[in-house]
């Protein structure tokens, strides 16, 4: 179950993802989603804390997007996720 989150989404040239910094019930994770491919490009990664899950979130998405793509992360906007 969601205790905290955000999340960000990111749409640049043909690449969309999805970067999420959570504390859940198996502690703060950060991960990255490809929405085009339903794939995790970064699967649940244990973080000490959101803002660190962030950092590790945004890591991932900046190098995947370099190598994939030739393309650099835009400015994120991170939006807080409701607790289910």
């Amino acid at each position: 179950m969601l205790e905290e989150g955000l999340w960000a989404e990111v749409k640049v040239g043909n690449q969309h993802l999805r970067l999420f910094a959570e504390h859940n019930a198996q502690g703060v994770q950060a991960s990255v989603y490809n929405v085009n491919s339903k794939t995790w490009i970064a699967p649940s990664e244990s973080v000490e804390d959101i803002e660190q899950g962030k950092t590790r979130a945004e890591a991932h998405a900046r190098e995947y997007l370099k190598e994939a793509a030739s393309l650099e992360l835009p400015a994120l906007q991170w939006k807080a996720s409701r607790a289910v």
